[in-house]
């Protein structure tokens, strides 16, 4: 009788405003349920998966990482074929493959690559809306990559956490952090070891405020400082959010897989790698 067990990761993405958010919940529509549902099917077993983060509902995916083990060895572009087949069609397996035990989705990540989107034309955008924020105003985007620049490095991030988080954490290595805009669209990169609950919300939200004109870009460094929640800006919505990859040990030999779909970020990979 053979007792082996494999384990798999996938890489996947979807649009987050079709779900409850990534993490299981009941009663809910989540990612990590529908998952699931499709894995039990092709698996014929139960077949529980763990994320390499959770995001919140109305946050997008291009490069969340899932793994999860099962006792059958399974022909990997059959079986990525047969998940897309099944699985609601807002979301997409792009890439599978066999791991080492020892890898886990979530605990072995090196760093976590997020990017914001702000659609900064007079209009709304039909084709953006579910993957952009629209703020018709102009924004100084030099301005805004300033206060990036202040607050990039290892720093206490508890300004810019949630107060609703149970989670004790408070210090993250901000690897990358940048703002540009192309044509009509802000894109904001970050890159850290890990993010806080809302972090990365919240950062945009004292970022817009600052694009407003609102506060310097210096300011963020005295809300850094003071480690209060209630001094930083608000939490920018949740559809301007994609993340965009999670970067691992090269002994995993999964971050080709992140290079070979971002050949225009390769720049912003190498900055974590």
């Amino acid at each position: 009788m053979n007792n082996k067990k494999y384990r798999y990761a996938l890489i996947i993405e979807y649009l987050g405003n079709s779900f409850s958010g990534s993490q299981l919940q009941p009663g809910q529509n989540t990612v990590q349920s529908e998952i699931e549902r499709a894995l039990a099917i092709l698996t014929k077993q139960e077949t529980k998966t763990v994320f390499s983060g959770r995001t919140d509902s109305g946050v997008n995916a291009k490069g969340q990482f899932v793994h999860f083990d099962t006792d059958k060895e399974v022909d990997i572009r059959r079986f990525t074929h047969s998940l897309n087949a099944i699985i609601l069609d807002n979301i997409s397996v792009r890439h599978m493959r066999e791991v080492d035990k020892s890898f886990h989705s979530q605990k072995s990540a090196r760093y976590r690559w997020y990017r914001y989107m702000i659609n900064n034309r007079k209009s709304r955008s039909v084709l953006l809306k579910n993957i952009t924020t629209h703020i018709p105003e102009d924004l100084d985007t030099e301005e805004m990559q300033k206060a990036l620049d202040c607050i990039a490095g290892k720093q206490d991030f508890t300004s810019f956490k949630n107060t609703n988080s149970d989670n004790p954490a408070k210090e993250c290595n901000l690897m990358f952090a940048k703002c540009r805009k192309i044509s009509d669209i802000i894109y904001i990169d970050l890159i850290a070891n890990r993010f806080l609950y809302n972090m990365v919300r919240i950062i945009v939200g004292t970022l817009i405020e600052i694009g407003l004109g609102k506060y310097r870009a210096e300011e963020i460094v005295r809300i850094l400082e003071e480690k209060d929640r209630t001094n930083a800006g608000p939490t920018a919505a949740p559809q301007g959010l994609t993340l965009m990859g999670v970067g691992y040990d090269e002994k995993y030999n999964l971050n080709e897989l992140m290079h070979m779909e971002a050949t225009n970020e390769q720049n912003l990979l190498c900055k974590a790698s």
